[in-house]
């Protein structure tokens, strides 16, 4: 018989709010795009503060404000058009601006912990080329962009932080420092490859650890997307070890649309605990200004424990108020097999 050890939930209400100067940003790739004609140069920011109310086991129930994860963003992209190629610069950072600590809730900030309340997200430059885009810098991975359905990535109900999909640096959650980047597209294919070139013991990739994205849309069924990506991390075993993703999504109607994810992971950190895989599965359904998110999620461990085997649900609505300002209401709960400890977290975001 399954028993619930642990059952991680969180219910929130998130507004969202987009400040920019010479563009405007999208929650998903906080990108900019010049609302003045010959302007190069963009400015772009957000601000985001939660609520969260959580509880474990028989300990007392703890509430706190703050984004635990350094959502608020503000960021400056450019373009300048070199004749038959395109330079392209990006710099994001990324804040907490509810207590100011770009930590967990259970680091102290000490003159020996870093605590920054500023941080780097992504900083690149790069060439746009008729073969595609080749750049160098710190970049979102293709593993995490690719096959990313998750309307709830920036707020405290996202599917990573949950079991729903894999977390961590070779996850879902990967951002590399130190990489160089090609991206390019041909008909119904994109391509995506990054690699670390950083020795340095600091660097949180090391060299020749590589990141992998193939995606076709719209080649087999209007609607329908698919591709592969994988995470390889050179320094785990003899041979190293790599995070595998399968995705597909598809539109079934106007408004309609089903994704599926499949994980196998063998980079420790980015499961529950150990190796596991993660099956997720998904609706989306638009009706006026509200989008509804529906995900069930199954871990399968392949450690010894049992007990880290898991289940996710989550639910969530996206009220659009206008085109820059958005309220999410949510709840996502995860339940693990075990003894019977119960965890629960409610949170409430505004953007």
């Amino acid at each position: 018989m399954i028993k619930k050890i642990s059952m991680a939930a969180a219910m929130f209400v998130a507004f969202s709010t987009t400040s920019f100067a010479g563009g405007a940003m999208d929650h998903s790739s906080h990108s900019a795009a010049s609302s003045k004609a010959g302007s190069g140069v963009h400015f772009y920011g957000r601000l985001y503060v939660g609520y969260d109310h959580k509880s474990t086991g028989a300990a007392n129930s703890v509430d706190s404000i703050r984004d635990n994860g350094q959502k608020s963003r503000l960021g400056i992209m450019f373009k300048e058009n070199l004749g038959g190629l395109t330079l392209i610069g990006k710099a994001e950072y990324k804040m907490d601006i509810a207590d100011g600590d770009a930590t967990n809730d259970d680091t102290n900030c000490t003159n020996a912990q870093d605590c920054r309340a500023i941080d780097l997200h992504v900083g690149n430059l790069g060439l746009m080329t008729p073969l595609g885009y080749i750049g160098m810098g710190s970049y979102e991975t293709p593993y995490k962009t690719m096959g990313k359905y998750d309307h709830n990535m920036d707020t405290g109900i996202a599917m990573n932080n949950h079991g729903a999909t894999s977390s961590g640096n070779f996850g879902q959650a990967g951002t590399w420092e130190s990489s160089v980047r090609y991206h390019g597209k041909v008909g119904p294919l994109e391509i995506e490859y990054m690699r670390a070139m950083s020795e340095q013991t600091n660097a949180n990739v090391q060299k020749n650890d590589y990141s992998l994205g193939l995606r076709v849309e719209n080649m087999i069924l209007p609607g329908l997307e698919f591709g592969v990506a994988r995470n390889f991390d050179k320094s785990l075993g003899a041979d190293g070890e790599s995070n595998d993703k399968i995705f597909a999504s598809y539109k079934v109607m106007p408004g309609l649309g089903v994704f599926y994810t499949t994980e196998d992971l063998e980079v420790g950190s980015d499961f529950t605990n150990g190796e596991g895989d993660i099956d997720t599965y998904g609706i989306h359904y638009t009706m006026g200004h509200n989008t509804i998110q529906l995900v069930h999620a199954r871990g399968d461990s392949r450690e010894v424990a049992a007990n880290e085997d898991y289940d996710t649900f989550g639910i969530s609505n996206r009220m659009q108020l206008s085109k820059a300002t958005d309220i999410t209401i949510g709840y996502i709960r995860k339940g693990l097999q075990g003894t019977g400890i119960l965890s629960r977290l409610r949170s409430r975001n505004y953007t």
